[in-house]
């Protein structure tokens, strides 16, 4: 005890006179950030654990905060509503992940030749994903405007469609409509990542399936493949959280509708969180959906490990 205090006494006396030794001065340099860090993601994150368990009444204050146990979690399992939200996101990850990506890996490909302008080119296809989420949005919600729409003006001129149509209407359509959006947006992000992997395998090994006799296929398919499976997993990790959490599309092209068509597990947290008051529901159901998630992570990782990642 009188160790510490007389270390305790020594570290306050140098805070004071400003000799500190590196190990207490990397303490004070670290203080700032740890207290930013505690206050910004280490306190929410117990404190939305703690209403999760408890009903906070918001609504009727006079009642005070109620412990409900996992009553939450309970109706979440319960509710169709969750289930039915859920299933749509899984759709836009299964979207994201079966076209986004080899798309995206198809794009790299041709990138990855040499051509003139191609360092504008690849700025230009990069573009939609360092635009933020609602300019995304409301681009979107201009070019599927049923009246002067440049999707329609463009479908119509070309003799593709005899009318304008109301493409966030349909309850389908407006679905796929948004799968279309996300992907504009998402996309670019697997470019991205496959190019920079593409960059990193040797020209040694490219040059050497040629001299075999290796058509661009078998290239493509026992060499590139192969050496862009971590990336892939990497890649199919981070899409799927992004694409669980896609809010601002939703929130700016439909609100969730029609008929909560378009309404995805992140627009449904919000929508009972903050316009129905259910703050301690709304943090268990983020809750499972991150269980959720751990469970598909779990999943690629099973279905792409390979010894080579490790």
């Amino acid at each position: 005890m009188r160790r510490t205090n007389v270390g305790r006494k020594s570290f306050l006396t140098n805070l004071r006179t400003g000799y500190l030794t590196k190990r207490q001065l990397g303490f004070v340099l670290l203080l700032p950030s740890s207290l930013i860090i505690f206050c910004v993601l280490i306190y929410p994150l117990f404190y939305s654990i703690y209403i999760s368990f408890h009903d906070m009444n918001i609504n009727r204050p006079a009642r005070g905060v109620e412990f409900v146990g996992v009553e939450h979690y309970r109706d979440t399992i319960k509710n169709r509503e969750f289930w039915d939200s859920l299933g749509r996101t899984a759709y836009f990850v299964l979207f994201d992940i079966c076209i986004g990506m080899p798309l995206g890996l198809g794009i790299a490909l041709l990138l990855h030749k040499r051509f003139h302008f191609r360092g504008v080119v690849r700025a230009l296809v990069i573009l939609p994903y360092v635009l933020p989420p609602t300019v995304n949005g409301l681009i979107w919600k201009w070019m599927y405007n049923p009246d002067y729409g440049f999707l329609n003006g463009v479908l119509f001129h070309l003799g593709i469609i005899s009318e304008y149509k109301a493409w966030l209407s349909s309850p389908l359509l407006a679905l796929h409509m948004l799968i279309l959006a996300n992907l504009w947006q998402g996309t670019p992000f697997a470019i991205m990542l496959y190019l920079a992997g593409l960059q990193t395998i040797p020209k040694e090994l490219m040059d050497a399936a040629k001299v075999d006799g290796a058509t661009g296929w078998q290239t493509l398919t026992k060499v590139i493949l192969p050496l862009l499976v971590p990336i892939s997993l990497v890649m199919a990790v981070l899409k799927t959280i992004a694409t669980f959490k896609i809010f601002d599309l939703v929130y700016v092209l439909t609100g969730g509708g029609p008929a909560n068509s378009t309404q995805v597990i992140s627009y449904y947290i919000y929508r009972e969180s903050f316009d129905f008051l259910k703050i301690g529901y709304g943090a268990a159901i983020s809750y499972t959906l991150t269980l959720v998630i751990l469970v598909l992570v779990y999943v690629y990782f099973k279905l792409l490990k390979t010894e080579d990642i490790y």
